[in-house]
């Protein structure tokens, strides 16, 4: 009875733990579960991208949380995102064009004239519409993180998670526009009945080629975007279905931490609403294998949700906040790292804190599927 082991276990049974009061429900706003999306998804593509710092290839304060949940949530039967401004929405002409060249020679959308050529013609009018184009449809701030998968492309099941990963980043009209095109770039790729489309180049090198930059090109249009988006693009038309669905993975681990953080809420002793706490009604005794348990593993989902608490919460100042995380890992470094695994997770909190932008990756074209360095124009 002595024994320090007898006093730990009958100290929690009759209730001299002093730390803190067990819980009730938490309710989380909209904003605190777009910042847990954004959050464990960065935390995500740094992981799956190999990096020690998504500084590298992203400015990870222009990431939108608002459009990561909306691009997770929104979508059709098909996986297609839904826009919740419709003025965004790709023309009707241009989808009638798309679905015709997309279900030849079944289409009902246009009424196909018997003219030699006429799916040339509206093939052109859909190059033209996306050809004119300010921006690709990978945006120029994602250049880099795009570029950065080609080095995992040796590595399918990583590069398709990668892809998945950034896609989900894109505005919700970009990620719709590149959902439709390169379905129907695919369709077009292995549809024998459409009549050839040029006379020199193969259906599928021609979709590459009329495409690629609409879909990734850098702001400086290096030399070398041409062929570094070619060979991504390629990588997305063979495996489109899955890069751009929602990666069910990271879904439903993020969706299990929401659910598990409005389960569980600390509240410090002392505090005005210890009086709602109904008194204890009796305990039993439990096994030294229970309690060790319990004291490692079980007590760390309501520390968890102790520092989520820290993290979400808007009404202490930059300094407190930093100061109780920083308490915080000291006293409990495991369930700190669980939670913020890299300096960019943790970065997420705070974004009036102004980085400094790195420079653009630079890559060494040295063998297929190698990361590559862009060099002087091949061009003479």
């Amino acid at each position: 009875q002595n024994s320090e082991m007898w006093y730990k276990r009958h100290s929690i049974a009759i209730g001299e733990v002093p730390a803190c009061k067990l819980v009730f429900r938490r309710e989380l706003t909209q904003a605190n579960i777009e910042d847990i999306w954004k959050s464990m998804t960065l935390s995500r593509l740094q992981k799956v991208l190999g990096l020690d710092s998504l500084d590298e290839v992203l400015d990870t304060k222009l990431v939108n949380s608002k459009h990561i949940v909306q691009n997770a949530y929104n979508v059709n039967k098909q996986g297609i995102v839904t826009l919740e401004d419709k003025s965004k929405e790709l023309p009707h002409w241009i989808l009638s064009a798309m679905k015709c060249l997309a279900n030849w020679p079944s289409s009902s959308d246009l009424k196909q004239p018997t003219y030699s050529g006429f799916e040339r013609d509206v093939f052109k009018t859909i190059v033209d519409y996306f050809g004119q184009m300010k921006e690709p449809l990978l945006t120029f701030h994602f250049f880099d993180v795009f570029v950065s998968v080609l080095g995992l492309l040796q590595k399918h099941s990583k590069a398709i998670e990668a892809l998945q990963v950034s896609c989900l980043l894109l505005p919700p009209e970009n990620r719709k526009r590149l959902q439709l095109l390169v379905r129907m770039m695919a369709r077009i790729s292995f549809n024998k009945d459409l009549p050839p489309l040029s006379e020199s180049v193969r259906t599928r090198t021609l979709m590459v080629q009329a495409f690629s930059r609409c879909i990734l090109c850098s702001k400086d249009e290096m030399d070398l975007d041409e062929l570094l988006a070619a060979k991504l693009v390629s990588f997305l038309m063979d495996n489109y279905q899955e890069i751009l669905s929602v990666p069910s993975t990271l879904k439903s681990s993020i969706e299990e931490h929401i659910v598990r953080l409005q389960r569980v809420q600390i509240k410090y002793a002392g505090a005005d609403s210890d009086a709602t706490f109904p008194p204890p009604s009796f305990c039993h005794q439990i096994s030294t294998d229970e309690f060790e348990y319990q004291r490692t593993i079980g007590s760390q989902e309501p520390l968890a949700a102790l520092l989520e608490e820290i993290a979400m919460n808007k009404e202490i100042s930059v300094k407190d906040k930093k100061k109780q995380l920083k308490k915080f890992q000291k006293s409990y470094p495991e369930v700190y790292r669980i939670r913020f695994p890299t300096p960019e997770t943790e970065a997420v909190l705070f974004p009036e804190k102004n980085k400094q932008k790195p420079a653009v990756l630079m890559w060494a074209l040295k063998k297929p599927f190698q990361p590559f360095h862009r060099t002087r124009s091949f061009r003479m």
